[in-house]
């Protein structure tokens, strides 16, 4: 039995944290003070009030025990003092992992002002909690801290919040679990597949893989300096513990972090890439790794494509989307001002290692996106992969509980069926294309709207929609495909219609940038049922108006 203790000052945000967690993680939550309040029928201030603390620290103790024995493993939010008795932090030890979430006093102090604030103005309490009571509620909070630190300290692990939000100290939290494999004791083998285009390469899915890329860089026989390039929400969550694990195995590893976001793949974060590369003598046979999602991978692609003309890479995708569609196939690059991707090269890395369980540290909208080009897969290649994830949608979606070899699987085969394709079209001169079904729009919306309005997979998701519509206008596409088609995308979360202020007009203008256009007309993947598509220009008239409506205008 493992839970997962939150320990810390009030007012570091235990409550809220242990929600999401418990939300991301599927667990059980339990909060040792409502616990309190629910048993004896009063708030804590007024036990304190009425009974001191000495009642109350064991009431707590008492409740503690009673939590710890909660069959399955569950986040548990204990209050700020729950450390002063030995028995707790014995308890604790015991019973599971302890997260310490550090805050500074000042930082505390204005969250439970707000928090009591707002308890008044709805009308939820009339107590002043002992601690914002007296003439100097911080000197409280900085004494109670200065006594209690160093148990605070022995917790497993530590969290800084300060000045983070919530969902970012989520996923730190539970990528530093996911670390200590506190997450998913269940084992499921790598699934493995090579790549038979250039020098060929691995596919690794593996749930946990993270933990032993030192293990795969050593089967590549690379030189101990390895450049890991990521970005800014990634670094936090898996670059400290990458870099105690590869050097311990003997590597020598740099870490250089964009700023995330769509904005950095550009020339200029191209160019300092370089320029971080020139200062560390970077040498051919040395590694880039990129640690990322997309934008990552195409970037640090595209660099690891021109520096020195071509120097081993790595991808590490942590990203849904990623680890099924753009870290697979060899496709770098970066945005144009005037549309995207249209500055790149096909350089394909040494390795690509899929790790599901990095995808638990996501915000939901980031995961959820991942799912539109899995849906893809399935509307142009798989119908029994289209079924599959019709019958486990809002399982899928939820991610609670993550079906941890149902998900590996659904990955993997999305890797088969992006290898198949490109192992016939390396550089998308034909059958290839069909994987672009949705980013004709996609594409063009996303770069109209200024890239960060819509995530890839929303604006793909949309780009599906236009296209079976399309499709079924052509006589293409039967009704009830097009329906089952809407409603997966809506059943795992992804947009079906859209709301905002782009006109048609800029997307049916944007689109003429598009990859696939040949001879000033666009080619457009459309389906003919599920499992199947073919490639094929359309009347301008018809593709206006079927916009022009999808849009929302006249």
């Amino acid at each position: 039995m493992r839970h997962v203790f939150l320990i810390g000052l009030s007012g570091s945000g235990k409550s809220t944290v242990g929600r999401l967690l418990a939300q991301r993680l599927g667990r059980p939550l339990l909060d040792v003070d409502a616990l309190i309040e629910q048993e004896y029928g009063e708030r804590i201030p007024a036990i304190f009030a009425r009974h001191g603390e000495e009642y109350f620290r064991t009431l707590e103790a008492r409740m503690l025990a009673h939590a710890v024995q909660q069959p399955d493993d569950a986040i548990i939010v204990t209050g700020g003092g729950i450390v002063v008795r030995p028995e707790n932090r014995a308890l604790m030890t015991l019973h599971g992992v302890r997260v310490f979430l550090q805050v500074d006093p000042r930082e505390s102090l204005l969250r439970l002002q707000a928090q009591h604030l707002r308890e008044q103005r709805q009308g939820q309490t009339l107590e002043i909690r002992p601690l914002l009571s007296g003439t100097d509620p911080l000197a409280n909070l900085q004494r109670m801290l200065a006594a209690r630190e160093a148990w605070y300290q022995e917790a497993e692990l530590t969290c800084l919040t300060q000045g983070k939000p919530t969902e970012q100290v989520a996923g730190e939290i539970i990528a530093m679990l996911e670390d200590l494999d506190h997450i998913s004791q269940e084992q499921v083998a790598p699934i493995v597949r090579h790549v038979h285009v250039g020098a060929g390469y691995d596919t690794v899915v593996e749930w946990g893989g993270l933990r032993r890329l030192a293990v795969y860089l050593k089967q590549l026989q690379l030189p101990p300096r390895v450049f890991i390039i990521t970005d800014s929400n990634i670094h936090d969550l898996y670059i400290p513990s990458l870099q105690s694990q590869l050097t311990e195995a003997g590597f020598e590893p740099y870490v250089y972090t964009v700023p995330a976001g769509e904005e950095s793949k550009s020339q200029q974060q191209l160019s300092k890439i370089y320029d971080w590369l020139l200062e560390q003598h970077a040498e051919r046979r040395e590694a880039l790794v990129a640690l990322g999602g997309g934008v990552v991978g195409d970037l640090v692609g595209y660099a690891a494509a021109t520096y020195l003309r071509g120097v081993p890479l790595i991808q590490i995708p942590t990203s849904l989307l990623a680890q099924v569609d753009s870290a697979i196939g060899g496709k770098t690059g970066i945005n144009h001002p005037r549309g995207k991707n249209l500055i790149g090269a096909f350089y394909h890395p040494r390795l690509v290692l899929a790790d599901p369980a990095v995808l638990l540290s996501l915000p939901e909208r980031s995961r959820t996106e991942g799912w539109a080009e899995i849906v893809k897969y399935g509307i142009i290649l798989d119908a029994e992969l289209f079924a599959l994830l019709e019958a486990h949608a809002s399982t899928l979606r939820d991610f609670s509980r993550p079906p941890v070899e149902l998900l590996c699987q659904i990955i993997a085969r999305c890797i088969d069926l992006k290898v198949m394709i490109i192992e016939e079209d390396e550089r998308e001169q034909g059958r290839r294309a069909i994987l672009n079904y949705g980013h004709t729009f996609g594409h063009a919306l996303e770069n109209v709207s200024g890239y960060g309005e819509w995530l890839h997979g929303e604006a793909v998701s949309l780009g599906m929609v236009v296209a079976a519509w399309l499709a079924h206008e052509s006589d293409l596409f039967g009704d009830q495909d097009m329906q089952r088609q809407n409603q997966l995308l809506a059943a795992l979360g992804l947009p079906t219609t859209y709301q905002g202020s782009v006109h048609a007009r800029d997307i049916l203008a944007a689109m003429q940038l598009d990859k696939k256009v040949v001879g000033k007309r666009v080619r457009w993947i459309m389906p003919r049922r599920i499992g199947e598509v073919t490639i094929t220009p359309l009347p301008d008239e018809l593709v206006e108006r079927i916009i022009t409506a999808f849009m929302g205008e006249k």
